[in-house]
C-alpha cells in the first residue's frame, strides 16, 4: 500500500493499509473520470453528409479537425424569442430548435468540453430567420449533421478513425517502492495515480514488498473496471515483474504485456510505447502511430529531407517533393482565430494532389516538437 503519515492508533493504521481502502480509495478518486471508450456513433451517410452522434470529448476534437468554413452543420439549438409587440411588454423565452447553418468559424475549448459552431442560418426551422447568425454547441449526446461539398482523404480518415474504437491502454511504470499508472488518449498520456510503497530493509518484514504488488495488483483492477482497456502494459526496471505477476488477477493477466523501462516516470513513457515488443500491439492508438512519424520526421531533419514552416512546405509541393506533410492543432487553432485557415488548408489540398499524405497531429509531445519547426513539416521524397 501507498506510504500514508503516520498520526494514527495502530489499529486505524492496519485498517488505512488495507486492500480494501486502497480499492474504496481509487473509486472515489477516479469516479469521475474518463469510462470506456465508446467511438462517435455514426447515424446515416449520404453522399457528401453525415449524421453522427457524439459520444466522448474526444469526439469533438475530430470534428473541429474535419469541420470547415462553408461546410453545412444541421444541430439543435436554443433559441432566444420576443413575445409581445408594441406597447406590450415582450418576453424573452428561449426554445430549442434545429437550424442549418453555414460554418463561418468554429472554436473547440478542451477545458469545457464544448464545439461551438458558427455561421449564417439557411435552413431548419421557420422560427429562425434566414442569413441570421447563430451558433451550435457541441457536447456530448449531440446530434450532428454534416454536409461538404468536397471531402478530403485527411477528412475522410480523421472521420473514420472517429469512428473506430482503439481500445484503452493502462500503463503501470513500476519498481520496487514506486509504480505510475497512465492511460493512453488521442492527445497522448493521461496520468491517473502514483504510489509509493514501504522499501523493507533486506531479510527484515518482507511481506510489506509483498503487500506492495499486491496494492498494485489491485489498483489495475480497479482501472480495469474503470476503463475497461483492450491492453496492459506493464513496464518495470530489473526483476520486479515476477513479483507482481504472481499478483495479477485472472482478468488482468489475459491483457497484460511485460515490457522493460528504466525509470518509473512520465518521462519514461514514450520509452516504453517505442518498445518493439508493443508496436504490433499497440498499432491502432494514435498516439503511439504519432511518436512513429515523429521518429521519422526527426530522422528526415537528420539527413536534410525536411521541409519546415508554411513558406518551405509551400515550395516543396510545387516541385512534388513532398510524401507526407504534418500539421499539428496548434497552427490550425491559430489560422482559425486569424481567419486564414482556407491558405494553410488549401496547402493541403495541394500536397494530396501531388501523393502526400496528410496528418493532423494532436499528441502533446508531437505536437510541441512541430511547435518548434513551424507547426508543419513535409517529409521529402529526395
Amino acid at each position: 500500500m501507498s506510504t500514508l503519515k503516520m498520526f494514527f492508533h495502530p489499529a486505524v493504521q492496519a485498517f488505512l493499509h488495507s486492500g480494501f481502502v486502497a480499492h474504496l480509495f481509487s473509486l472515489l478518486i477516479f469516479n469521475n473520470s474518463s469510462s470506456t471508450q465508446t467511438p462517435m456513433k455514426l447515424l446515416e451517410r449520404q453522399k457528401g453528409v453525415v449524421k453522427l452522434i457524439v459520444e466522448e470529448p474526444d469526439d469533438l476534437w475530430y470534428l473541429y479537425m474535419i469541420i470547415s468554413q462553408n461546410d453545412h452543420c444541421t444541430g439543435e439549438s436554443e433559441y432566444k424569442f420576443n413575445l409581445g409587440s408594441g406597447d406590450t411588454k415582450s418576453q424573452v423565452v428561449k426554445r430549442k430548435v434545429t437550424v442549418t447553418i453555414s460554418v463561418e468559424k468554429s472554436e473547440f475549448s478542451r477545458h469545457t468540453g464544448q464545439l461551438r459552431i458558427t455561421g449564417k442560418v439557411i435552413g431548419g426551422s421557420e422560427e429562425v430567420p434566414r442569413g441570421s447568425f447563430h451558433s451550435l454547441d457541441i457536447t456530448c449526446g449531440s446530434k450532428l449533421s454534416l454536409y461538404k461539398e468536397h471531402w478530403h482523404d485527411y477528412e475522410h480518415e480523421k472521420l473514420e478513425e472517429s469512428l473506430q474504437s482503439s481500445g484503452n491502454v493502462l500503463i503501470v511504470l513500476f519498481d520496487r517502492e514506486h509504480a505510475l499508472f497512465a492511460t493512453l488518449r488521442p492527445s497522448g498520456h493521461e496520468c491517473l495515480l502514483t504510489i509509493k510503497g514501504d522499501v523493507p530493509k533486506k531479510g527484515v518484514d518482507e511481506g510489506k514488498q509483498h503487500a506492495f504488488y499486491k496494492d498494485i495488483a489491485k489498483h489495475i483492477d480497479t482501472f480495469l473496471e474503470r476503463f475497461d482497456p483492450k491492453h496492459i502494459v506493464l513496464a518495470s526496471p530489473g526483476f520486479w515483474r515476477e513479483y507482481l505477476e504472481k499478483e495479477l488477477s485472472q482478468h488482468a493477466r489475459s491483457r497484460r504485456i511485460f515490457t522493460t523501462t528504466s525509470t518509473v516516470d512520465e518521462s519514461a513513457i514514450k520509452e516504453v510505447l517505442l518498445r518493439p515488443e508493443l508496436t504490433q500491439a499497440l498499432q491502432s492508438q494514435r498516439a503511439m502511430r504519432e511518436l512513429e512519424l515523429l521518429e521519422k520526421i526527426m530522422a528526415s531533419l537528420a539527413k536534410d529531407r525536411l521541409a519546415y514552416g508554411i513558406a518551405d512546405v509551400r515550395n516543396a509541393v510545387h516541385d512534388g517533393n513532398l510524401s507526407e506533410i504534418a500539421v499539428t492543432e496548434t497552427l490550425i487553432v491559430k489560422k482559425r482565430e486569424e481567419e486564414t485557415f482556407e491558405e494553410l488548408e488549401a496547402l493541403m489540398r495541394s500536397a494530396q494532389n501531388v501523393g502526400a499524405r496528410v496528418h493532423l497531429l494532436a499528441s502533446e509531445e508531437t505536437i510541441r516538437t512541430i511547435d518548434g519547426l513551424g507547426g508543419i513539416v513535409g517529409i521529402k521524397r529526395w
